[in-house]
């Protein structure tokens, strides 16, 4: 389970510290230290470790020949997903079409939601906080329901 908010640099070759408490969880074949980065909902980027990317991409397969807004969904979510390994100093080079994708420029902001990590320019969450973390406690009631 991913959890918690941390933020971190990136440097002028596109590399980004991968928080420590994340690392171990991003565990690819063999040895190395990998996820799948993919363009997320509202502004930010999914990671999703190798064993969950598997999930995500069961459910994208289940309606994508059915409609065409769930091919062209598949499209364009596959076309921007990388997959990214992890180097032995726990960098991690963030492509810059990824970067781009959810504004991001000189640090970002790892944040951990259960069976995946979100990447967001910590200017893009201050403004999506704004909207949504006033209604912390209505979003509550329709996740917790009686």
């Amino acid at each position: 389970m991913f959890v918690g908010s941390y933020t971190h640099a990136i440097d002028s070759k596109g590399r980004i510290n991968v928080p420590k408490k994340f690392l171990d969880q991003f565990q690819g074949p063999g040895a190395a230290r990998m996820f799948f980065a993919t363009r997320g909902l509202d502004g930010c980027l999914f990671l999703f470790p190798p064993e969950e990317w598997g999930t995500v991409v069961a459910q994208v397969r289940q309606n994508s020949l059915g409609s065409e807004e769930a091919r062209a969904f598949a499209r364009r979510f596959f076309a921007l997903t990388r997959e990214l390994e992890v180097d032995a100093a726990g960098r991690v080079l963030l492509p810059k079409e990824l970067r781009e994708a959810a504004g991001i420029g000189d640090e970002a902001l790892f944040v951990g939601v259960d069976t995946r990590v979100e990447l967001w320019s910590p200017q893009q969450w201050a403004a999506h906080d704004a909207q949504h973390g006033t209604k912390y406690e209505d979003h509550a009631k329709g996740v917790f329901r009686a």
